[in-house]
């Protein structure tokens, strides 16, 4: 139920960038879970080039839980961290990220939602990725650099697109994100194994539709330019 100031009790955050063979589907997906939990959801329309934001644009004069954002091309990290400046601002008691290509089902929320009063920062882990050899070989590496500079051995998938966030824990963490870092989740990820967390396995299915927001032939760059913030954050 609602929290006693009329705030909701849960807010869903949900990057978008290029969906439009998805965007419909995966809304009315997050919009379900936000009504159940007397939530609402945000999507961040990250300067879609497709009909993503027109598809987006209906369904926001359908659907009273459902909130968008426009925004010019940033990025995914950036549009993260503008869904979380309005998900705070609305101030929940939880904040849940997930990602627009439909890759885990709303339904596996159910599995963090169980246990989110056993830690402030209730991630999942996409225990059999269906993604490209490459990409589970870039998160591998990030994970042993982040193993090996913060001594966060426990954390299994740092940037997994699907977390659970209690909001006052979320606020105080990001006011130690360093400010226009390419990856946030990594950092609050970091900064998650220090004070406490849970990992929960959650299926993960392959890519159906659209491209990912970064192309392969600059997911090595974004990868150097992660490693020196991470290395620049340890020192």
């Amino acid at each position: 139920m609602a929290t006693e100031n009329g705030a909701p009790d849960l807010v869903v955050v949900m990057p978008a960038y290029n969906e439009e063979a998805c965007i419909e589907a995966v809304t009315r997906e997050w919009v379900a879970v936000a009504r159940q939990y007397r939530g609402v959801l945000i999507v961040i329309n990250d300067g879609s080039r497709d009909r993503t934001e027109g598809l987006l644009g209906q369904l926001v004069r359908e659907l009273p839980e459902l909130r968008v954002i426009h925004q010019p091309n940033a990025g995914h990290g950036a549009a993260l961290l503008a869904g979380y400046r309005a998900a705070l601002a609305a101030r929940p008691k939880w904040i849940f990220q997930t990602d627009s290509d439909g890759q885990i089902a709303a339904s596996e929320f159910d599995r963090l939602w169980s246990v989110r009063d056993e830690a402030p920062v209730i991630l999942g882990h996409r225990f059999e990725r269906r993604d490209p050899a490459h990409r589970k070989l870039i998160s591998g590496v990030a994970r042993g650099m982040i193993a090996a500079l913060f001594g966060a051995r426990g954390l299994a998938d740092p940037n997994v697109p699907f977390r659970l966030m209690r909001s006052d824990w979320l606020a105080q963490a990001l006011a130690q994100v360093p400010a226009g870092v390419f990856a946030p989740h990594l950092f609050l990820s970091i900064l998650a194994a220090r004070e406490g967390f849970r990992e929960i396995s959650v299926e993960h299915r392959p890519r159906l539709t659209g491209q990912p927001s970064l192309p392969s032939g600059r997911l090595l760059l974004a990868c150097l330019r992660s490693a020196g913030e991470l290395w620049r954050f340890r020192r």
